[in-house]
């Protein structure tokens, strides 16, 4: 029987849902293949070689980033030369310290100090202080040439490099920060190192239990 207007309409929409749906799988494999990779000249911590490598997203300002920040330094205590890390910059709009942070970040890796700053700013953000001076002083305890620092924090110099990176995040599926990728496998939010329960009583899987399941891949 021949098909009418209105079949003829419907299998288009349908062809076309599922064209979506294809485009869409294809689009979060090319996502997820990049975002297993490492970048050799982003800020890492461990061999790019390891077997698992970790790509976090991440703003200092954010009031659940340092914990998940406590979750990596853990997680990295824990399997050491298993893992790689890799931070890129996602700041939130709704932050206004994430851009200044960030730059104050790429200004003491200018110096060969960013993890140091990294692990300053986490701190300041626990003790609710984060503006200019504290990252000059922040800049200062850790011995790096304080004209250098405070000329290319107040001059914004990285500000194009940081929003870049937040540019790529958001082209690879990141809403939010912190987001990670574990060999290219999408964690949202500060997961804790352990295994937990959600508000709904759901069960959740911790960092540990997610680079084990990676490992056990291998």
């Amino acid at each position: 029987a021949a098909k009418d207007g209105n079949d003829t309409a419907a299998d288009e929409i349908l062809n076309n849902n599922q064209d979506a749906i294809t485009n869409a799988q294809k689009n979060a494999a090319a996502n997820s293949e990049i975002e297993a990779a490492i970048n050799p000249d982003g800020h890492i911590w461990g061999s790019a070689d390891a077997p698992i490598k970790i790509i976090v997203y991440s703003d200092f300002a954010c009031p659940f980033c340092p914990d998940f920040a406590d979750t990596i330094k853990k997680a990295i205590e824990d399997f050491g030369e298993k893992i790689v890390v890799e931070y890129r910059h996602f700041p939130l709009r709704s932050e206004a310290q994430a851009i200044p942070a960030a730059i104050a970040s790429e200004c003491a890796d200018e110096q060969g100090q960013f993890w140091e700053m990294h692990d300053k700013l986490f701190a300041d953000n626990k003790e609710g202080l984060m503006n200019a001076a504290v990252y000059q002083a922040d800049a200062k305890e850790l011995g790096l040439s304080t004209s250098k620092f405070n000329k290319c924090l107040e001059s914004e110099k990285y500000k194009d490099q940081v929003l870049a990176q937040l540019a790529a995040g958001e082209e690879a599926g990141v809403a939010g920060a912190p987001t990670s990728f574990i060999n290219g496998e999408k964690v949202d939010g500060a997961a804790p190192f352990a295994d937990f329960k959600h508000s709904d009583g759901q069960e959740g899987e911790g960092m540990k239990n997610i680079i084990l399941r990676h490992l056990d891949d291998k």
